[in-house]
């Protein structure tokens, strides 16, 4: 691709002279994301042999969550691995680090989520406004195959910018 095409970056001055109103854009600060799958019917070793990875957290419908205040009986059955959240590795390298532990054969996939519901859980935090990230067709295409929806969950700043008189 010819370079001269590319939007050109532009970051902040290093040493900003006068008064900074606010600096936008930039990628998200932290994300995490978790590959969850749920069903009414859903048997958490199932989905383990499947994968060949111990999930995070897994329950059958039916059983019983200890609360600290009152017991719930769970309505569905449920099985996630969750990634860490991180600061410094983009979501995109996330998921293909998450999916490059899973398996490749396209037909597990199909197994998993022709019978449950299923998808890519992801968390964003935003220490300033205006972040964002973007994936490759590649990545967009490796979650397209396994038959997964993509779920994007923000958190930002709750501090509220006073405006410029």
């Amino acid at each position: 691709m010819d370079e001269s095409l590319e939007p050109s970056l532009r970051l902040p001055p290093e040493k900003p002279v006068g008064e900074i109103v606010w600096i936008a854009g930039g990628e998200v600060d932290e994300c995490s994301v978790s590959l969850r799958f749920w069903s009414d019917d859903l048997v958490p070793d199932d989905v383990t042999d499947l994968l060949g990875i111990n999930p995070t957290q897994s329950y059958k419908k039916g059983d019983i969550f200890r609360g600290k205040v009152y017991d719930r009986i769970r309505k569905v059955g449920f099985w996630v691995y969750r990634v860490k959240r991180c600061a410094g590795v983009s979501l995109e390298d996330q998921i293909n680090t998450l999916f490059d532990q899973l398996p490749v054969d396209l037909g597990v996939w199909y197994k998993l989520t022709t019978k449950f519901d299923a998808d890519l859980f992801c968390g964003l935090w935003l220490k300033r406004w205006n972040r964002g990230l973007d994936f490759s067709p590649q990545t967009l295409q490796r979650i397209s195959e396994r038959g997964l929806s993509l779920s994007l969950d923000t958190e930002g700043v709750t501090k509220r910018l006073k405006p410029r008189k």
